[in-house]
């Protein structure tokens, strides 16, 4: 592998071959964090797309209880007027 500098360069100038190594080095570390990032988001959405069914799920029993609850207590509420009668 032929390295961009060579030692000839980097010897007239090396303040500007070591800014060249260090180009390199932080665009390499740019697109490594990036693609974590864009690892992180593809996990999360799926972990928000688990959460929302269980959301759904969680909301059709409550609706459930509700109903049921109601019920009940109307028929609490029948069985105390008739005793009353």
């Amino acid at each position: 592998m032929k390295l961009p500098v060579n030692f000839e360069q980097f010897s007239k100038n090396p303040v500007a071959a070591v800014a060249f190594s260090m180009l390199a080095a932080v665009s390499y570390l740019y697109w490594d964090v990036k693609s974590g990032y864009e690892e992180q988001i593809t996990q999360a959405r799926k972990e928000i797309a688990v959460l929302n069914q269980k959301v759904d799920r969680m909301n059709y029993a409550l609706k459930r209880s509700d109903s049921a609850l109601a019920a009940a207590i109307t028929e609490l509420r029948l069985i105390n007027t008739m005793k009353k009668m």
